[in-house]
């Protein structure tokens, strides 16, 4: 844990009176407060001049769920009865709400509407979990949702989403990029809300040279261990997201971030490297997050623990989006004619945004070393050596390069077309909500009257007056309409990143043309050998077969039938086996390297399975201690 959150933590605990890791009660919730981030979204006047602003104000988890919440009332158990049809659902919501009830307490007490209202009120509230298990999307959805009459459902299809979307590999399970609404009824002119909604998005990120932050809250606190029932879908990189289910370690080493380091011949960009991200980058991963609007006042994010570290450098996801993400589409609300209001919904793209362009500089200006920077020097590095000296590895680099940057575009075309998907459903419910909601106008929306409007590829665009306090993020936010803005940052990366391939093709097709000629010169010179070894081969047969004196030689008395036959048997065995090699030697040596990972995986499964047994045995033994202390 950094430290600045552990002290956090710390102070939070310490101001409620709760210590979560030792307390009977709380240690046996699958989630405590402490590991939760909950942030407001507020109209705040910071500044002594101009309108109010919306701002990010951090709440303490701690502070807002009192120490009565571990245990759990018993009206709350009747309202899970109440809430079922049947007894294996009612059953199943009592277990809900007894690990995840207390959440409850996260709800917003009021929705503010000015600057003047008290500060437990907000435009909407934003929790963030650093952790990634199915369970906490319903208990999330269980605990934040005010409409009881309706859960039963919402449940149900929040099971066939995880269902239908969930695939398998050999690295671990992950989520295919989707959208669900969790109601039925969506887009009804009856007045169907797209609340509540489910979306899940893979997003690039990179590792940092150093130590590996540790699994916080991916391991089950109740068993120890991660356990089958609760699986988390885990970090991969870019290799095992597209090798499902194939062992790429021997790889890891050779990707372009592990090859390229351009921060070693620039003392300006080394420092920078390291004022921005601490470390040197090493690998590109790919990470996944869930984000949870349940109605519009609450939205949850959950991302895996990679993206848990201290808030510098902003470079983590829950910085991100506090810091870069959200203040883009601020301003675009500040500068922007339309009078827009800040629901949970237009926080879930900001989450999208920040998580999508994480490594973006379309998205993140002010960002060093952006992905396509990184592909380009890396690119500009092998196009100097096809010019100095093009060989075989140089071809085999560029195709390594080609293939990472044909993931990077899958994943950026996967992220294009949900979203493109997910605006289009935005706008579907908003047509049909026009007749059935009047919008409340923000003061933060208003655009002040000095602004200048500019026109450009049909987009609207508004420019702010210098003389305002405005942040570096206004040159990222250009359209009125954040999810707007927010594909069209993608699709110039996509545009880029296909650049690149294209260029990468360019640069194999070069490298091939050049080798083949270095080839033609061989050639030459394997003409001029043959021609000499053409010439004296039959002088040195006819010299060595009229100078043999076959019976003197060993003192033997046979013929020259002897050496006819050894010849042909050599000759024979030496083509032969020259030939079987030629043609098969390549299907041995591929079985031979599978029935070394074979048993390389029997090996690890063994060790894997009787880890877990001392675990189980271990945790089963804490238990029974508990339980005799407890009796």
């Amino acid at each position: 844990m950094p430290l600045r959150d552990s002290q956090t933590h710390e102070k939070a605990q310490a101001a409620a009176g709760i210590n979560y890791e030792t307390h009977d009660l709380w240690r046996k919730k699958p989630l405590t407060p402490a590991q939760l981030l909950v942030n407001d979204i507020r109209l705040e006047t910071l500044r002594g001049y101009g309108d109010p602003m919306l701002e990010v104000a951090e709440r303490s988890a701690a502070s807002l769920v009192p120490q009565s919440a571990a245990m759990t009332p018993s009206a709350a158990y009747i309202r899970a009865t109440d809430a079922a049809s049947n007894a294996i659902e009612k059953q199943r919501f009592a277990s809900l709400e007894e690990d995840y009830g207390w959440m409850r307490y996260l709800r917003l007490p009021k929705r503010q509407r000015n600057v003047y209202d008290s500060e437990d009120s907000a435009k909407c509230r934003w929790v963030h979990c650093s952790s990634k298990f199915p369970e906490y999307l319903k208990g999330f959805l269980w605990a934040l949702t005010e409409d009881q009459a309706t859960i039963s459902e919402s449940m149900r299809m929040l099971d066939h989403a995880i269902q239908g979307n969930t695939r398998f590999s050999k690295h671990g399970k992950h989520f295919a990029p989707f959208f669900q609404p969790l109601r039925a009824g969506v887009g009804a002119k009856d007045g169907g809300s797209i609340y509540p909604l489910l979306v899940s998005v893979p997003f690039l990120d990179w590792t940092v040279l150093g130590a590996t932050p540790p699994l916080r809250f991916q391991v089950d606190r109740r068993e120890g261990f991660q356990s089958s029932k609760s699986t988390a879908h885990l970090l991969r990189s870019v290799l095992q997201y597209f090798y499902r289910l194939e062992d790429t370690a021997d790889r890891e080493s050779s990707q372009v971030f592990a090859k390229h380091k351009p921060w070693t011949t620039s003392r300006e960009l080394d420092l920078k490297v390291r004022q921005w991200y601490g470390h040197y980058p090493t690998a590109l991963n790919v990470d996944e997050m869930w984000v949870l609007a349940i109605d519009a006042e609450h939205v949850v994010t959950l991302s895996s623990n990679q993206t848990w570290k201290a808030r510098w450098p902003a470079l983590q996801l829950s910085s991100r989006i506090e810091e870069v993400s959200f203040r883009g589409v601020r301003n675009a609300f500040f500068t922007s004619e339309h009078e827009q209001e800040y629901t949970a919904m237009t926080h879930l793209i900001v989450s999208l945004s920040g998580a999508v362009g994480m490594m973006h500089r379309n998205s993140w200006p002010d960002m060093v070393l952006p992905l396509t920077d990184r592909y380009a020097g890396h690119l500009s590095h092998l196009q100097y050596r096809l010019h100095r000296s093009p060989s075989t590895k140089l071809v085999m680099d560029l195709i390594a390069c080609q293939e990472e940057l044909n993931i990077v575009i899958q994943i950026t075309q996967q992220q294009i077309d949900m979203l493109s998907g997910l605006r289009s459903a935005l706008e579907i419910d908003a047509e049909m909500q026009d007749d059935n909601k009047q919008s409340v106008p923000s003061p933060a929306s208003h655009r002040p009257a000095s602004a200048t409007y500019q026109g450009y590829g049909g987009a609207d665009v508004w420019t702010a007056p210098r003389d305002r306090a405005t942040y570096r993020q206004i040159s990222a936010s250009q359209l009125s309409d954040p999810m707007a803005q927010v594909l069209d940052n993608l699709q110039r990366e996509l545009v880029d990143l296909q650049d690149l391939r294209d260029n990468t093709d360019r640069l194999i097709t070069r490298t091939i043309q050049l080798v083949n000629i270095r080839l033609e010169d061989h050639g030459k010179a394997i003409l001029v050998f043959t021609v000499v070894t053409i010439v004296f081969l039959p002088l040195n047969f006819v010299s060595s077969f009229f100078g043999m004196n076959v019976t003197d030689i060993r003192n033997t008395t046979r013929n020259q039938s002897l050496f006819w036959a050894v010849a042909v048997c050599v000759t024979f065995g030496v083509v032969a086996s020259s030939v079987f090699l030629a043609f098969s030697g390549g299907d041995i040596l591929e079985k031979l390297m599978m029935w070394r990972d074979a048993r390389r995986e029997r090996q690890v499964s063994t060790t894997t399975v009787l880890r877990q047994t001392g675990e189980a045995r271990d945790a089963g033994q804490s238990f029974r201690v508990f339980g005799m202390e407890r009796s």
